[in-house]
């Protein structure tokens, strides 16, 4: 069949009735979805793809002599759940290396570090800002490798980094996503002279630069990248510099990289499996979580520091993958930015050690210490609320003692030693790798923590079959998805679906000649002070509303999907 809209952006047959699928039902779903970052998707290549694996091993070759050079740099950039990982991988990597006397991870994150807890309007959308970020990142660096991360080969940041690097001989450009090259976003990017389709035709062709794109089908909930593509980006790098790390060590030479890959596959794919031994708990905090949210209660993540507390040989960045999978909520289902909050010890201290950015000043989602739940969160709990410890340190266990005393229900997710004292207990069986540490746990939490807030999401009423009805156009990419969205729930052509959009983001019933012609840029920056513009325009596209209707049926009920299915047959 022939495809004209990304992967990433495309339903995923499996989970077309995940809203009505009930608590177990979405995990389940969830498990199936997950299986495909492992087993590929249709006829596409995956992981264990012979093409893949001697893409992973060229890059790693590159890596290697770049980091083997004295001013040598390696450069993770993306926008969004991408940059957040960037930021991730940058911190486990250089943690790795310091053995190895190195520290030459860095990463971008569009928007810049207020970004790492919210999304920054229009930041992902401008290429030329994505070059001067790159520029003052490098430094005086000579050789460098930078990793483009864009799930759906899409974002406009990272397409203007991606040409400053191939312009570079000394450089080398890794362009890294989920989605087939001829099927990258071909549509112009504002003041930019080329589209994103065309730079990925370049990197592909040219001889200083590389794609990394194992296939790993549509998300469970569509275009919800946050999952199947983060954990994959989250698998690929590791694998990759895990693998850097030991050739350069000489644990590894070029004749059994293969194995090595493959055996690191194996032991992901084995943690995946041992998450979902606890598919029954799971759903039950699920089913808790969901209740929370329609009582206009919250969810809280509550975590350790792990590596930056430098506390045992196997420190777990639980309350960093807390705090990332928290941030994420706003921009995907238009949520609250209190309805799921992420708390890390140390907060700003945990992910700048060096102490030179704390922005907890600037809004009260940007205080995310231990002590800034303990001071502000905790004598507000409820029976509404729901408290997820991410380890089982002496600090987590006086928290949730504490949260209990207030009525809320509290979770323990632990992977090693004794559990807390919790309602619920989700634990984490895959164990230490031998090469590659904790990575398997981490990607295991990360699952069961997506599971945790798309399942409550769902159960909330946020999504309409497995489409997100109700999310915050903030970017050129969600702008043009929700197009998508419409025209695909609604059965009506991109221009119509078009044209209830704007009417939605205007708030009017007849368009002007300005409003149609409107720059993306502008109906963004105008959707900022609508509210449930997505509900709106599919209630508008119907053609059985007018704009005030629309906002008075939403009004009476505000679950999209009951307004929707009583006029959508």
């Amino acid at each position: 069949m022939e495809r004209k809209r990304s992967l990433t952006e495309t339903p995923n047959p499996l989970t077309g009735n995940i809203d009505l699928a009930g608590p177990l039902g979405i995990v389940r779903l969830l498990r199936q979805t997950d299986a495909q970052i492992f087993a590929g998707f249709e006829t596409y290549p995956g992981f264990y793809d012979k093409d893949v694996l001697d893409a992973i091993a060229r890059v790693a070759s590159v890596a290697q002599e770049i980091l083997e050079h004295p001013r040598g740099r390696v450069v993770f950039s993306g926008a969004g759940t991408s940059g957040r990982l960037a930021m991730f991988l940058a911190r486990e990597f250089n943690a790795m290396f310091r053995s190895l006397d190195k520290r030459p991870f860095e990463y971008i994150i569009a928007g810049g570090p207020a970004a790492l807890i919210q999304a920054q309007e229009g930041a992902e959308d401008d290429p030329h800002q994505a070059q001067k970020d790159l520029k003052q990142c490098i430094g005086n660096a000579e050789r460098v490798l930078y990793f483009g991360i864009t799930c759906g080969f899409s974002a406009p940041y990272v397409a203007g980094q991606l040409e400053y690097a191939l312009d570079n001989p000394q450089w080398h450009a890794v362009l890294v996503g989920f989605n087939p090259v001829e099927l990258a976003r071909a549509t112009p990017v504002e003041n930019w002279p080329v589209s994103f389709k065309v730079t990925a035709e370049r990197v592909a062709s040219a001889e200083n630069g590389s794609i990394l794109n194992p296939i790993v089908g549509p998300e469970p909930i569509t275009g919800s990248t946050r999952m199947k593509s983060g954990t994959a980006t989250k698998i690929l790098l590791e694998m990759l510099f895990v693998a850097v790390y030991n050739l350069m060590k000489g644990n590894l030479t070029s004749s059994n990289l293969r194995e090595f890959l493959l055996q690191s596959l194996f032991a992901y794919e084995n943690a995946y499996r041992k998450t979902y031994l606890a598919v029954d708990t799971l759903a039950k905090v699920v089913e808790h979580a969901g209740s929370c949210l329609r009582q206009k209660g919250h969810i809280y993540y509550l975590g350790g520091a792990g590596r930056a507390a430098a506390v045992g040989e196997n420190p777990v960045d639980a309350g960093i993958l807390g705090l990332i999978d928290a941030s994420e909520c706003p921009p995907t289902f238009g949520a609250d930015f209190e309805d799921v909050r992420g708390f890390v010890e140390g907060g700003w201290k945990c992910l700048f050690p060096d102490g030179t950015v704390d922005l907890s000043p600037r809004a009260p989602h940007y205080r995310i210490s231990l002590e800034d739940f303990q001071s502000l969160k905790l004598s507000t709990l409820s029976s509404h609320d729901i408290c997820i410890a991410l380890g089982n340190t002496p600090q987590l266990q006086a928290l949730i003692q504490e949260a209990q005393s207030q009525g809320a229900k509290v979770v323990n997710v632990v992977w090693t030693g004794t559990p807390l004292e919790a309602d619920f207990i989700i634990p984490i069986t895959c164990g230490v790798d031998e090469y590659l540490g904790v990575a398997p746990i981490e990607m295991s939490l990360k699952l069961i923590l997506n599971a945790i807030t798309t399942g409550a999401h769902v159960l909330a009423g946020k999504v309409f079959g497995n489409r997100m009805v109700d999310l915050r156009i903030s970017n050129n990419k969600l702008f043009h998805r929700t197009i998508g969205i419409i025209s695909d729930l609604m059965k009506v052509s991109p221009d119509e679906a078009l044209d209830a959009l704007l009417k939605a983001i205007f708030q009017t019933d007849e368009l002007t000649d300005a409003q149609r012609e409107a720059p993306v840029s502008l109906c963004i920056e105008t959707a900022k002070t609508a509210e449930k513009v997505v509900p709106t325009a599919l209630l508008l596209a119907t053609g059985r509303f007018t704009y005030k209707e629309a906002r008075a049926a939403l009004a009476r009920n505000p679950i999209v999907r009951s307004v929707i299915s009583e006029y959508v047959k």
